[in-house]
């Protein structure tokens, strides 16, 4: 609608009508209204607008509203789950929360060694390289120190290869200094590699767009009010792209993946090599299929994208017809907390198997520890019971336990059932454990329409 149109239909209403009107379409809109008012009359008298009385406030008003056109176009929807939106921002293939940092193109470092992406962003710091070298021979060690705080070095804390191309490696970082993952954004540093050092600048991520139309989801499972889930058109791509966004009320709760695991079943083995350090390896996240359903009930199916950078994946490609309504399927997502939640304390009898029952609290879902059972004088087996309290939708996935007295720990998560191994030096009787990393699947059942 032009300025004009809108005055006129404003001047047609009633005083009381319009200010209730514009009431209703800021409702639950955080927005400067004194730039907002300043533009309006810079623009009035830009124009040379002699306008009193009414007229001129409808004048302003309607540039107001012009103004605020984009944001009002989902009025209804901005008051919670898009609002939620807010602080998200786009690497890559992903999002993050709050400030990133990220590198624009792929940057060859020598003859031997190419970055393909680096993204850093609170709590988290990844990289891709492409090198013929062998990676734990030639390449490791590898760190990096921000220039803002030389202080602080960053180690890798994980790394794997990918398996359809073998020179490729992803790499995680945690923080060396603190042994954590406290890691915060910064735009230049200096990586260390191969014997050698180089100075690199990355690009300043920005947020989240949301002057073009979000979809917030329309179902919301019994409790999952604190999660809201988003879907945006990517219109730049061939075919019809779409990224996918989730916010969590809990801001310590994270995103793991979009979908449900093809797998209830999962287990996991650590090992603590004393000087050669920590290792572990667990099965990895499979999911379903995801699909987008037109109107007379045709299913599409998101795809990604060759090349996808950065975890986890939100953005989705389909062949679904484009400027088409959808209705998007979620079923569940996997979430986890990158931290320790909870501690545990039990003996081990000297032979046999003792009742324990103790409750594990891990926030948003608890677990009992059943029984323990003595296997060998170095080995006990140990019982849970996943998913007792209240939430039906939110299943435990998995979680680790830690102790310095583990020497090695296999484990074993199957619906509401866990089991554990535990190896470790012979006339141990009392263990204390931390809990970190639970996982959860949280079956919402998300549904979002596309128009």
């Amino acid at each position: 609608m032009k300025e004009d149109q809108l005055i006129q239909l404003l001047n047609s209403l009633d005083d009381d009508l319009v200010e209730k009107e514009i009431d209703r379409l800021l409702e639950g809109v955080e927005i400067d209204m004194d730039a907002i008012n300043k533009k309006a009359h810079q623009k009035l008298n830009n124009n040379d607008k002699k306008i009193k009385g009414k007229k001129r406030l409808l004048y302003v008003a309607a540039v107001c509203l012009f103004l605020l056109s984009i944001t009002t176009i989902y009025a209804n929807d901005i008051s919670q789950a898009i609002k939620s939106f807010l602080n998200k921002t786009p690497i890559y293939s992903t999002i993050v929360d709050g400030e990133a940092y990220y590198l624009k193109e792929s940057y060859p470092l020598n003859d031997n060694i190419t970055i393909e992406s680096i993204m850093v962003s609170e709590g988290n710091l990844e990289m891709e390289i492409v090198t013929e070298l062998n990676f734990d021979d030639e390449v490791a060690p590898i760190n990096i120190i921000a220039k803002d705080n030389s202080s602080t070095v960053y180690s890798v804390g994980g790394y794997g290869s990918f398996s359809e191309d073998n020179n490729k490696h992803f790499l995680s970082f945690m923080n060396e200094t603190e042994k954590n993952y406290n890691i915060t954004p910064f735009k230049e540093f200096t990586l260390n590699i191969a014997g050698n050092s180089y100075e690199i600048s990355l690009e300043k991520a920005k947020s989240l767009d949301l002057n073009s139309k979000i979809y917030a989801s329309n179902v919301t499972a019994k409790g999952l009010e604190g999660v809201n889930i988003g879907a945006k058109i990517l219109e730049e791509r061939e075919k019809l792209g779409i990224q996918l966004v989730a916010s969590f009320e809990d801001e310590k709760l994270k995103l793991l993946k979009f979908g449900k695991p093809k797998e209830i079943k999962t287990s996991s083995t650590f090992e603590n090599r004393g000087e050669d350090g920590l290792f572990s390896s667990g099965t990895s996240l499979v999911t379903d299929d995801l699909y987008v359903f037109d109107e007379i009930g045709n299913e599409y199916k998101l795809e990604i994208p060759e090349n996808s950078k950065g975890h986890p994946v939100s953005i989705f490609e389909t062949n679904a017809p484009k400027n088409k309504a959808l209705t998007l399927k979620l079923p569940a997502i996997t979430t986890f907390y990158e931290e320790t939640v909870a501690s545990l304390s039990f003996g081990i009898p000297n032979e046999g198997e003792v009742t324990l029952n103790q409750e594990i609290d891990l926030r948003i879902q608890k677990a009992i520890v059943k029984n323990v059972r003595r296997i060998s004088p170095t080995s006990a087996e140990v019982k849970f019971q996943l998913n007792t309290g209240t939430n039906e939708n939110i299943n435990i996935r998995s979680f680790d336990l830690y102790s310095p007295d583990v020497k090695k720990m296999t484990s074993e998560f199957n619906g509401d059932d866990a089991t554990m191994i535990l190896e470790f030096t012979e006339g141990l009787t009392d263990i204390n454990f931390e809990i970190s990393y639970p996982q959860f699947v949280m079956n919402g059942n998300w549904s979002i329409d596309i128009k």
